[in-house]
Parts: structure tokens; sequence; C-alpha cells
């Protein structure tokens, strides 16, 4: 359960990472945060994994607003929550559609 990837299938990492070495937009990022490191990264790792992931995923990594809940969740869990309100309002954001 830790290595899992809020349940984006391995594929569409696999088709974003494709699609990736195919376009000349490197904004773009491909990686999904496992829930171990969300529970785990240090604030500056883990913020900069989460925006890439919320802001910058091709269509096929997208998160979806339930996959954040599931973030913010575990952020609220975590020891070190109280460093991490910087995030946890990110995510609120997102999940709010604001």
């Amino acid at each position: 359960m830790d290595e899992d990837r809020f349940g984006v299938p391995s594929s569409n990492i696999r088709a974003a990472e494709k699609w990736l070495k195919r376009t000349s937009n490197k904004d773009f990022k491909c990686y999904v945060p496992t829930r171990k490191e969300v529970s785990s990264l240090n604030t500056e790792k883990l913020a900069k994994i989460l925006i890439d992931w919320m802001c910058k995923s091709p269509t096929e990594i997208i998160p979806s607003k339930n996959q954040i809940v599931e973030v913010r969740n575990i952020l609220l869990q975590r020891d070190d929550a109280q460093k991490l309100s910087g995030i946890i309002t990110m995510c609120n954001h997102y999940i709010n559609g604001d």
C-alpha cells in the first residue's frame, strides 16, 4: 500500500512519459508520488513533487480531487503537519477548484 501511487495505473505513467519524450515542452512532469513519500518526505521536496503533479502533469496522470483529498489526509496525519500548512492549503485550493 505504501508504494501505491494513489491509484494511478503504471500504464498511465508510462503513457505520460512516452508523450513527454515526444514533446518539445519540458515544463511537464511525469512523477506521481507514493503514499509513503507523502507520509515521509521533507517539506521542500514534497512540495515540489506535489506542485509538479497537480500543476504540470500530462493528461494521463492529472490527479483527481479525490486523489488530492487522500494526499491531504495523509499530510494531516503527519507529526509535522503544522509545518506542512502551505502544502495542505495548496491541496485545499485544488480540491475546491480555486
